[in-house]
This record gives structure tokens, sequence and C-alpha cells, in this order.
């Protein structure tokens, strides 16, 4: 098969197969495809579930994200090479990494257009792409199948679920097996989301109460039982600026430094190493032992290696921009629909029996989980689920989390 790949450069041995083209999206117009990456299951990989990960941003890889999160390779820290991911989701299910919207890694179009995109052309695109996918690998169609994601896939994944289970009630043919959703931090309502951004940079002393009790003052509240009529709502310049001047206080590295790097982990030191350090090949100590915050940038410069390129097939066009983890060049997300309410899209997958998981980092200060129990408690409401207490899961003696 063309897409299969022999060995990724600096990869260590492994006993299962990879693979990762383009698919092309719409039969009536040349070059408009979504690039993908493909990982067998590291055993039995035809008994094994398939699970479809997307990413969000908007505008950010998939395929990148692989190397940073569940995939079953993490980069290296000279950037040149690969190491085992010991916790890669590859050790149970098959996995399947979708660069969506175009414009996101190596997902193109010759058509200028195509990069203005929103939750209907991004769904149908990936509707499209699933059902070319299973055509072109129909061994695994009958597999379970899992979707699951982080961030904006709050949108993406309850959305392409919701379109699978409308294709099987239309087609005569064999059905999407879907199983379950997995989201981890995801956007749900991104105003509720961006109100609970305030409520969690106080609650860790990120902001003094004077500036947290102006902007709850002066920023418009949004009605959480008529959340979809509010999202007009424009805030005033001045909230805008009040929730800027929150931001600049809560990630502040010094008296003198912002790094917008900490919202991604609000009590880990931004990553300290450049790539002119990769290129020179100096080595930057880390600045923490349990979570590399450098990962993003070198898998971003692993991708761009030439080698890496060609080991992947991607960039067979030669597109004029560089390879990025999170693409913003020309690239143009429909505002209103950041801000759509996802809890209908997850109500109708309950109520049709779909398992949904939803996890939450403690520390993600962009979708914090003070607004992510916010909306999962609203759904409980609507659905009438009564929701247990919550309680501490631990691994021997060690508390990992708490459940509800």
């Amino acid at each position: 098969m063309n897409d299969l790949i022999s060995k990724l450069p600096g990869q260590p041995d492994v006993n299962f197969r990879q693979f990762a083209g383009y698919i092309d999206v719409d039969e009536n117009v040349v070059g408009r495809s979504l690039f993908y990456y493909f990982v067998e299951a590291e055993k039995d990989p035809l008994t094994q579930p398939l699970t479809v990960w997307l990413t969000g941003g908007p505008g950010c890889s998939s395929v990148g994200d692989a190397f940073g999160s569940v995939g079953p390779f993490i980069v290296t820290k000279d950037a040149h090479g690969l190491q085992t991911n010991f916790l890669s989701w590859s050790k149970v299910s098959n996995l399947l990494f979708i660069d969506s919207p175009i414009g996101s890694g190596w997902s193109y179009s010759n058509t200028s257009s195509d990069y203005n995109n929103g939750d209907d052309t991004t769904n149908k695109i990936l509707l499209t792409f699933m059902q070319k996918w299973y055509e072109k690998y129909p061994v695994f169609k009958s597999k379970d199948l899992y979707l699951a994601g982080s961030s904006f896939a709050g949108h993406y994944v309850p959305n392409l679920a919701n379109a699978l289970l409308d294709d099987n009630k239309q087609s005569k043919q064999s059905k999407f097996n879907l199983k379950g959703l997995v989201l981890g931090n995801p956007m749900l309502r991104k105003k509720l989301d961006d109100i609970a951004k305030i409520d969690f940079f106080f609650s860790r002393e990120m902001i003094n109460s004077s500036l947290y009790n102006e902007i709850k003052k002066e920023c418009n509240a949004i009605d959480e039982n008529n959340y979809f009529s509010s999202i007009k709502t424009t805030w005033s310049a001045k909230c805008k600026n009040l929730v800027f001047e929150a931001d600049l206080a809560a990630f502040k590295t010094d008296a003198h430094n912002y790094s917008p790097q900490k919202l991604f982990d609000v009590f880990r030191p931004p990553c300290a190493e450049t790539e002119k350090d990769l290129n020179l090949g100096k080595q930057v100590p880390l600045v923490s032992t349990e979570v590399d915050m450098c990962h993003p940038l070198r898998v971003q410069f692993y991708f761009y290696l030439p080698e890496v390129q060609k080991a992947f097939h991607g960039n067979q066009t030669n597109l004029s921009y560089r390879w990025k983890g999170c693409f913003t060049a020309n690239f143009k997300y429909n505002e209103a629909n950041k801000d759509l309410d996802m809890l209908p899209a997850l109500k109708n997958l309950l109520q049709l029996s779909v398992p949904i998981t939803i996890f939450s980092g403690d520390q993600d200060g962009i979708i914090p989980i003070e607004g992510t129990l916010q909306h999962l408690e609203k759904l409980a409401e609507e659905l009438n689920i009564k929701l247990t207490k919550k309680e501490t899961w631990s691994l021997g003696t060690k508390v990992l989390c708490l459940h509800i």
C-alpha cells in the first residue's frame, strides 16, 4: 500500500504498522484533501477497536499532537528522533489522527475559500473523509469506533458523532459502529468557559480580589438557562481590557515578562528553549521533571525536517507555508460557531445511549475544569440524571484525580 510508512526518522523498532497520506474529500474538485496518520494497535489490530483523534484549535494538527499525547512515539529532546510513548493508546486500540479542518497540518486545498472554515463545513468534510477512509481500509469498518479529542474537539467530536449516526439511518450499506466518545478539556460553551477562566484565576490566587470583582461587575453575565440567545451579547471594551489585564497578571513570569504558554499548565515554568537552540544542538535543561513544556516546539521542529516529511508522505504539494502545530496564516474559523452551545449535541447522543467520557486537567487555564463541571451539571439537570458525589480515584496510595 502506498501510504505504508517504512520507518520514521529516528524511530525505535516496532512490531506494528503505520500509514500516512491524503484522502480526497471532494470528487468534483482536484486538490481538496485531508491528511491522516494511522497506527495499528500494538497487538492483534484486527481484534481491537478504532479510535479517531481530533485536535482542537481550531486549526491545530491532530497528526502533530499524536507525538505529544496518545500516539506511540514522543519526539526526543534533540528533536531529530523519536522514543517510545509507554502511555500510548495504541496499546489497546488502532489510532487514526486526522488533520482537520483544511489548513491544519498538511491538509490543504487549491481553493483559497476552503481555508474559511466553520462547524458545518468541517463536519461535512470529516464525514466524507470517514466514508472514504473506510473504503481504503475496509477491514476496520466493522470494528468498534470511538471518537476522541481535546479542546475545540468539543465541537468536532459531538458533531461528527451525530453525523455518523444520521448517516447510519440513511445508508443501506454497512454502518459506522460508534461505541463512545472521549473528550479532554473540551470547549462546550465558549463564553461560559471564558468567564470560568476568571474564576479559575481567582481561586488559585493568580489575580487579586479587586480585579476579579471588577470583571464580574463589568462583563455581561451569561444566562446559563438561555445560553444560545445570549451568545450574541457583546462584551464592552472595558470588559475585554479587564480580561486581558487578568491574563497578564495570571501569566507573568516575572515583573517584565508574560508567557501565554502558561495557559496550558498554569503552574509550570514556560519553555526556555528556542528553535535556534535545536538547530545548534544546544542542550537546554528541563524546566520540569514531570511535564516537558518544550515538547510542542520539538514536534514542530521534527515535522519541518525534509526527511520526516518524506517518510510521512506529507507536503507533497510543496505548500507555501511552513508546517506548524497550530496554523494561523490565511486560516479563518467562523467566530459565531466558536460560541455555539454544544450541550444539545451531547444531549442527543446520550439519549441515543452513546457513552461519553469527559476528563479535565485541573491546571488548564484555557478551558478550566470549573467551566466543564458547570456544563456537566447543566446537562445532568436537563436529562434528569442524578450526579454521584465527587470521589477520589487512586492507584495504590497515590490520588490520581477526582471523578463524578
